[in-house]
């Protein structure tokens, strides 16, 4: 019995020592990446586990999928701050051994190179298939896709803020001088790209502004060897400030590159100039003929340089619900650049409650994402909107305190396509694959 009772405790050891922990990875039908701050793995991982994170590696099926681990914070080491980064599509598992284990962890090659420059860096594939600079503001620009050697995305993750940054409102009401910027005029505290890996590239730049005392820009950009960018820009406030403006954008997606470019997006749900006409905003493309149709679903396109016709105000559309996906498409090169978002904001009932939060602008060639808050005049020129938002400029801003964060997650794909209606079925397949990531769950 004694025997038997030892026995049972060698193999009880042995299995102990054999453990591997494996947190579920989901994904959708197409590969999407997937990065993951090492801080939040260790969150998920058991407080007893004797982890070895060195052998941290990831599989899907029964094959190992590429990954690395970049040393963000620069200390030698896989530690809280540094990201776990992959592609995957399906479903997968991050594989971490015990410490007592001698796993061998598979190598792959990089797929980057990466060269520095006078005013930046030059990111480079391996196979030659995809080529962006980035500058010492860590704002990246694609050059070359698939052959094509143009300027096809600029300025990826640029911020444009206004607001007050003199406001003194909770002492006397009064706001003081309006001003705007972008990225360009942020101090640079610190800037790096990361050494390239074999799955992709990272820019991490810690930016910040001179003007609004205490407002930092945080932005990570990681460029993928498929042609996905993946954007996570972070507005950290470190004392009180009232804005206008808090926006994450991209510059000239495939314009003025080409002239044939297409914007084509979902229907929104809301957009204001529809309900002043007391319209959905079906009937307001449609009243511009632009409108196709795929697989029976509507969908808005227009020429990507073209206003349109707005109701008022210079832009194609403000004041708009941001959807699953945006992307403008050249017919001619087969060639676009998509913008895909993480989740569906939900659309308030509350008008106010909405406007108050992120909507959709496209204006100068420019994907923007964020709060914007100049109500104009027209607001209350139209009886449907009339009221539900004050008119008087200190009611605007969004108001933030030390501590408060927006975070934007985007990501951009570069794709080829033969026609539209394959652009849109495969952006329709990107984007809910994007939606689907799920990590530890």
């Amino acid at each position: 019995m004694r025997r038997l009772l030892t026995l049972l405790l060698l193999t009880l050891s042995l299995v102990l020592l054999a453990t591997v922990y494996k947190i579920p990875v989901k994904a959708g039908e197409v590969e999407v990446p997937i990065v993951i701050k090492m801080s939040d793995l260790l969150s998920l991982v058991p407080e007893d586990f004797d982890a070895d994170w060195s052998a941290l590696h990831v599989v899907s099926g029964n094959a190992h999928v590429p990954f690395q681990i970049d040393d963000a914070d620069g200390n030698g080491r896989i530690s809280a701050g540094d990201y776990l980064v992959f592609l995957l599509k399906d479903q997968g598992e991050i594989v971490i051994p015990d410490a007592d284990e001698n796993i061998e962890v598979p190598k792959f090659e990089p797929k980057f190179d990466t060269t520095k420059t006078d005013d930046g860096w030059t990111i480079t594939s391996k196979d030659g298939s995809l080529k962006l600079r980035a500058n010492k503001h860590g704002l990246a620009q694609v050059i070359a896709f698939k052959g094509v050697e143009k300027l096809l995305l600029d300025e990826i993750g640029i911020a444009r803020v206004s607001g007050w940054p003199e406001s003194t409102y909770w002492v006397d009401g009064k706001l003081g001088n309006h001003h705007e910027e972008t990225t360009g005029s942020f101090r640079i505290v610190s800037v790096n790209v990361f050494k390239p890996g074999p799955v992709a590239v990272g820019i991490h730049a810690h930016l910040k502004s001179e003007r609004f005392h205490g407002l930092n820009q945080i932005l990570l950009v990681y460029v993928f060897a498929n042609g996905d960018i993946l954007v996570n820009n972070t507005f950290k406030f470190e004392s009180y400030a009232d804005m206008m403006k808090l926006q994450t954008m991209v510059t000239r997606p495939l314009v003025p590159a080409f002239d044939d470019a297409l914007h084509i997006l979902p229907v929104f749900r809301r957009l204001v100039w529809a309900d002043q006409l007391n319209i959905t905003p079906l009937e307001y493309w449609k009243m511009r003929n632009a409108i196709i149709y795929v697989d029976e679903t509507p969908y808005i396109a227009f020429p990507a340089t073209s206003s349109m016709k707005p109701l008022w105000w210079g832009a194609t559309y403000i004041f708009a619900s941001m959807e699953r996906w945006r992307t403008n498409y050249s017919p001619n090169a087969k060639i676009g650049v998509a913008q895909i978002l993480p989740f569906v904001p939900v659309v308030h009932a509350d008008y106010k409650k909405w406007l108050d939060s992120d909507t959709w602008v496209y204006e100068s060639l420019e994907f923007r994402d964020g709060i914007f808050k100049w109500m104009p005049g027209e607001f209350d020129a139209y009886e449907s909107t009339r009221g539900i938002y004050s008119m008087k400029v200190e009611d605007m801003p969004n108001r933030y305190k030390f501590g408060d964060s927006v975070s934007h997650l985007r990501l951009l794909s570069l794709y080829s396509a033969p026609n539209i209606e394959s652009a849109v079925k495969w952006i329709e397949t990107k984007s809910a694959s994007f939606r689907s990531v799920k990590v530890g769950e």
